[in-house]
């Protein structure tokens, strides 16, 4: 079974067209960063969007079985069944039809009913309707959950400190909704 070993990430105009009838993602990472921001950060090697766990299924039937693969802390990567996705993985790597490349990310964001839980520490809750905001036509991460997860490791990488700067340099009162609005 191939399995891809570089990215080759899809454009975020392009995301929905991956993800087939579901519609029920938040863009994360550093895309969502630049279009809160309003201008590209830095490059992406990559692209990333999130999932609540309790539309976990519905997402990776949309996209299909044969591109899905779960990832585990130790950095493998095991072909998607199509059965529930295990408690411990929080991170899904979505190939393109061939498995030549990566193409997106989707992140899974542990929740129940109208709240969200912080896998990292579970008294970490938000509800639902502050998980995201809106930017034109595409639901982005709120930028403090972002900074959330990018600060809470032992070893950032540089893009992650990029990021973090562009976060806390960020003019205040910039032109967003949440994604309810």
């Amino acid at each position: 079974m191939r399995i891809p070993s570089d990215w080759k990430p899809v454009a975020v105009g392009e995301l929905q067209a991956h993800l087939g009838s579901f519609t029920n993602w938040v863009l994360c990472g550093g895309h969502s960063l630049d279009l809160i921001l309003g201008k590209q950060t830095r490059s992406h090697g990559d692209i990333d969007i999130g999932v609540f766990r309790s539309e976990l299924l519905s997402c990776l039937h949309a996209i299909g079985k044969e591109s899905v693969f779960l990832c585990s802390s130790a950095g493998t990567r095991t072909p998607w069944d199509g059965e529930p996705v295990p408690a411990a993985v929080h991170d899904i790597w979505v190939s393109d039809s061939l498995r030549e490349h990566w193409m997106l990310q989707v992140m899974v964001f542990d929740d129940e009913g109208e709240k969200v839980f912080y896998r990292r520490d579970p008294r970490i809750t938000w509800s639902k309707d502050r998980h995201s905001l809106r930017i034109g036509e595409i639901r982005v991460l709120n930028p403090l959950i972002t900074f959330l997860y990018k600060t809470n490791k032992t070893n950032l990488e540089e893009k992650e400190v990029m990021d973090i700067i562009a976060l806390i340099e960020a003019p205040p009162n910039q032109p967003t909704q949440r994604a309810g609005s």
